[in-house]
């Protein structure tokens, strides 16, 4: 029976395509645990360099005789390569996790930390760092994607959040994609990602919150209160009408979707990076949501809440979006005296510049004079100017409603 590794060589051989393995996704000759199948790796990577094109499997052949080709696969290359990787992290756990043992042994947690550090920034990075894409000869591919666009105007890219507003100016929320919602406190932040999040499941996607703040108690009566059309604050009293209760009994009595929905909190603030990166690889979720990711500790700076913490935090988070192909949606805060005569603006975010620069959204949370009416404001955008929108958030039943919305294009 072929291994993995063997596997890989084998479609490189057969189909010349060493671009999708070692351009896309990054494989390398540290890749390949068996050191015979290192070495027919490399041998192909040098015949690459010398006469620009794969090797075939004659040519491999005639240097290594004994190599096994297989034409039957245990999977897609996208399989094989994800399995490459996993068994790459693997190793890497296993020896840093040898290594922060045996420094633990001798000199305590101090010297062993510092290990453990290094070898969860290894294994989270030991995957796809860069891919080299040929804009001169990719234009049909682009026309294609261009050509659907035209077809089915308005049609979203990504993941729905919940708000025809945020829709219109996104398209959805989609891979990659860094969004933050901030504001002062106590403007409904944490409540509009909450929406996101079931709108996101709604879709069919798998969410993961990470909260810092609210308790799970809390966010599960708030998303519960929305589910049934029962104010969460009659759940926790227990003083709800036989209708009211017939209705969230109904709601309640049977699991919500196929897919799971992961809710995990840290109100001690002791998550990093290399932690949420780790629930990643445990969960595999489609979209990551994060309730005040000013808390997170900086394992770099070892500070948290520190411009430079923070700094390091938004950088973070950026490129586990990027690495990981999904959209990381957080909230942070906003400081009360940034807020000037405009009211929120991009400016107005805490401690550091970092949210603004790396996001490719920024919605701000305001408060209106009207009890229940908040400004939704497009803060920074990528893609959209700056642009603001009214929503109203209503407990008696629990929903949102938005104004109209004049145009058909954020931009």
């Amino acid at each position: 029976m072929s291994t993995i590794e063997e596997e890989v060589i084998s479609y490189i051989a057969l189909t010349g395509d060493l671009d999708t393995v070692v351009g896309q996704a990054g494989v390398t000759p540290e890749h390949f645990l068996d050191p015979a199948t290192r070495k027919v790796f490399q041998s192909i990577l040098a015949f690459k360099a010398d006469f620009g094109e794969s090797p075939t499997p004659e040519v491999i052949h005639r240097d290594h005789p004994t190599f096994p080709f297989t034409e039957d696969s245990s999977g897609p290359i996208d399989y094989l390569l994800r399995e490459l990787h996993e068994s790459r992290r693997r190793t890497i756990i296993d020896l840093g996790m040898g290594a922060v043992g045996e420094a633990l042994d001798k000199g305590g947690s101090e010297a062993a930390l510092p290990l453990l550090r290094i070898m969860l920034a290894q294994a989270t990075t030991a995957t796809a760092g860069s891919r080299e894409i040929n804009y001169a000869a990719t234009g049909a591919q682009r026309l294609d994607l261009y050509r659907q666009a035209r077809d089915n105007p308005g049609e979203l890219l990504g993941i729905p959040t919940g708000f025809r507003f945020l829709d219109q100016v996104t398209l959805g929320i989609q891979p990659q994609q860094m969004i933050v919602l901030t504001g002062l406190a106590k403007s409904c932040k944490t409540t509009v990602m909450l929406g996101m999040t079931r709108s996101a499941y709604d879709y069919g996607a798998k969410p993961l919150l990470v909260s810092f703040e609210m308790p799970y108690a809390e966010i599960s009566r708030r998303l519960d209160g929305f589910l049934a059309k029962v104010n969460p604050k009659k759940l926790q009293t227990g003083q709800l009408t036989a209708k009211e209760w017939r209705v969230l009994e109904a709601a309640l009595s049977s699991p919500l979707g196929e897919q799971p929905y992961i809710v995990t909190e840290d109100r001690a603030g002791a998550m990093t990076i290399a932690g949420i990166q780790t629930k990643i690889d445990q969960l595999s979720p489609s979209v990551v949501f994060i309730d005040g990711a000013y808390f997170l500790f900086d394992e770099i700076s070892r500070e948290s809440q520190t411009p430079l913490a923070l700094t390091n935090i938004s950088r973070g988070l950026k490129k586990l979006a990027l690495n990981n192909d999904l959209p990381v949606v957080v909230t942070t805060q906003s400081l009360a005296h940034k807020v000037g005569a405009k009211g929120l603006t991009a400016s107005s975010l805490g401690y550091t510049s970092a949210w603004v620069q790396d996001a490719d959204l920024v919605v701000g949370m305001e408060a209106t004079d009207e009890d229940f009416f908040y400004r939704m404001k497009v803060l920074a955008s990528r893609n959209a100017p700056p642009q603001e929108h009214l929503i109203s958030i209503s407990w008696e039943p629990p929903q949102f409603e938005e104004a109209e919305i004049e145009s058909d294009l954020p931009y």
